[in-house]
């Protein structure tokens, strides 16, 4: 209980002081006591995480062995389906056709050009009088 009491009395002294001394000093303790309770708030967040993380080595195996997840078996009745290969493979799909083609220096400008065309033909919003 001797720290509690020692702190109590710095805290006391900072409060005391912030009356007298210069503005410079006042803010400069403020910020050596803010500080200091997020040092202490971060030391006690770490000590309540690893109270609440599990030490014991046999408890972590045990839990990585249940998380596996096992290979589904095949049925003997169902048959996979074959891929086969036609047009529908090769007919370019919304989100396929931005995946498979890069954008040339060309597109990017032309995407550009029509993005400033577009902003230009806005009219500017006025603004209106409150009453």
């Amino acid at each position: 209980m001797e720290y509690k009491d020692e702190m109590r009395k710095l805290i006391d002294i900072v409060k005391q002081q912030s009356f007298t001394a210069p503005l410079e000093q006042t803010l400069d303790d403020m910020k050596t006591m803010a500080n200091a309770v997020k040092d202490i708030s971060d030391r006690i967040d770490l000590r309540v995480r690893k109270s609440l993380q599990p030490t014991d080595k046999a408890k972590k195996k045990t839990a990585k062995k249940s998380k596996g997840i096992a290979k589904a078996k095949r049925l003997p009745s169902v048959k996979s389906p074959q891929p086969s290969v036609s047009n529908s493979t090769q007919q370019a799909t919304p989100n396929s056709a931005v995946g498979r083609h890069s954008f040339t220096s060309k597109d990017i400008s032309d995407i550009r050009n029509d993005y400033l065309q577009k902003q230009s033909e806005l009219q500017p919003i006025k603004p209106q009088s409150p009453f």
